[in-house]
């Protein structure tokens, strides 16, 4: 789709503060790398398995765990219930838990970041929940319908380059409108002349989440 570099966007995790003395105890213990959700379900994994032989970290240990339950010492149950609504759950204090619904919880309470990479990012770019989104609407002007694409420079595409190559895409006439915003930033908008959103989102350089 275009030239742009394809950009990549993918969830990743932090573990939250009442999950952070898990993730220690199992060697993690930059609270702010983000982690994807293998390396998240792996560090749970391990806990579990150390927990199960009989090598429970600071705190607790020595459960049992089997296929069909985890044991919950006091740390893996911190992880899942300490703090905010998480605390009022009926299933808080219990000593154990199927599998399935430990791995569903522990997703849960992490913190959900967006990484977005590639494209023209000199580096990922990482922001908490959604990543920010291209904006694309079409309007009428003097009869005419207008295509326009917004907020390219936050994933550093230049809107001049966008505009060039959004002409031979569509094969329409395509410009940037320039608006100064009262913080003193300039606003770039690229105006392709027709209705053009579903090439234009073809167009745009990512996998998913952008537009």
């Amino acid at each position: 789709a275009g030239s742009v570099p394809l950009l990549r966007v993918t969830t990743v995790y932090r573990p939250s503060d009442a999950m952070k003395p898990l993730f220690r105890a199992r060697g993690a213990t930059d609270g702010r790398a983000f982690l994807d959700e293998a390396q998240v379900l792996a560090i749970l994994e391990a806990h579990v398995a150390a927990v199960s032989a009989g090598g429970g970290a600071e705190g607790g240990g020595g459960g049992q765990s089997s296929h069909s339950a985890w044991a919950l010492d006091p740390l893996l149950s911190d992880a899942l219930f300490r703090g905010g609504e998480a605390a009022k759950d009926p299933q808080a204090g219990a000593a154990s838990m199927p599998p399935k619904e430990v791995r569903r919880r522990f997703l849960k309470r992490l913190e959900q970041w967006t990484r977005v990479s590639g494209g023209a990012l000199e580096k990922p770019m990482h922001a908490r929940g959604e990543p920010p989104k291209v904006v694309l609407t079409t309007e009428q002007r003097r009869g005419h319908s207008v295509t326009c694409v917004a907020e390219l420079a936050a994933y550093s595409i230049d809107p001049y380059t966008a505009a060039r190559e959004l002409a031979g895409v569509c094969g329409a006439t395509a410009n940037v409108e320039e608006e100064a915003l009262k913080s003193g930033v300039q606003k770039r908008v690229v105006s392709v002349q027709g209705l053009w959103d579903r090439s234009i989102t073809e167009w745009l350089p990512a996998e998913d989440g952008v537009a």
